[in-house]
């Protein structure tokens, strides 16, 4: 069996054998998995030299992006997520008022001060996630680039890991492959965000070949909004976990990875042998 690790961001400087090993001793001793080959294809080069910042701190200092579609596309993303969290329009019109800038900037900055203000994942490296992920999901050249990298790894047979936005370059790949895949897994998945869901257009639903589709999150975790994919929230049919507990670093993949409910060897083989999950329809 093939077990195919889909990374999200931060990468940018390691390799494939890196995040096999981190990846790997993460998971700790999950029974079968100590003797299939572990394939990572490694794209963690490619993003930031699509969105400029590397680091959270250069992306908050760069402020709102230029373009008109991808000011749209992240300002939509950070407003959804701090609905989310709790902050009112009454308190982000608050801290707009008090936010220097160009007007036409400020609701952008008032949001991300007040996200670095609130989550343990900080709003630099929420708006770090949101570049990254409009740069695959809408600049044609950098979706080109990694699909060429991650395609050929997606055979008949694997499992597949996706974390973060590797999670999206999964879902979009495994739903146009439709490779046979007996368990699909997501981790820290920012899949219910309305930008990337109207990015991905119709049809959202579990991937014809995909056998069972497991979604892990930390309810804590801000790229997740704290929601399971559901019918509601994504698509039916997807096993959601909402108990996993990842400490300081909600986002953390050492937490989704090493979450002992789910990658025990019992359950990882339960999972593996379960009869397939009954769909939801498209949404």
């Amino acid at each position: 069996m093939r077990l195919v690790f889909l990374h999200g961001i931060n990468q940018q400087g390691k390799s494939a054998e890196i995040i096999r090993r981190e990846w790997r001793g993460f998971l700790g001793n999950p029974g079968d998995l100590a003797s299939i080959e572990i394939v990572v294809p490694f794209y963690g080069d490619v993003l930031p030299g699509a969105t400029g910042p590397a680091t959270p701190e250069q992306a908050v200092a760069m402020g709102i992006p230029g373009d008109d579609e991808e000011r749209e596309f992240v300002t939509s993303a950070l407003h959804q997520a701090a609905l989310e969290r709790g902050l009112t329009r009454e308190l982000i019109e608050r801290e707009q008022a008090i936010t220097p800038g160009p007007l036409e900037d400020r609701r952008f900055l008032a949001i991300l001060r007040l996200l670095e203000k609130l989550s343990p994942f900080k709003g630099g490296l929420f708006l770090l996630l949101v570049r990254q992920a409009y740069s695959y999901l809408r600049r044609d050249h950098v979706t080109s680039r990694v699909d060429g990298i991650v395609r050929p790894c997606l055979t008949d047979g694997c499992v597949v890991i996706g974390h973060s936005l590797g999670s999206v370059i999964g879902f979009k790949l495994l739903r146009e492959l439709e490779v046979k895949v007996p368990l699909f897994t997501t981790l820290g998945s920012p899949l219910a965000l309305e930008a990337v869901k109207s990015a991905l257009r119709r049809p959202r639903a579990v991937p014809a070949g995909v056998t069972r589709w497991y979604n892990g999150l930390d309810v804590d975790d801000l790229v997740t909004l704290g929601k399971p994919l559901t019918q509601e929230t994504f698509a039916g049919g997807i096993f959601n976990n909402s108990s996993i507990e990842n400490g300081e670093d909600a986002h953390a993949i050492e937490g989704y990875l090493g979450d002992a409910d789910f990658f025990s060897r019992e359950n990882l083989t339960d999972l593996l042998c379960a009869t397939p999950m009954s769909r939801g329809g498209a949404i």
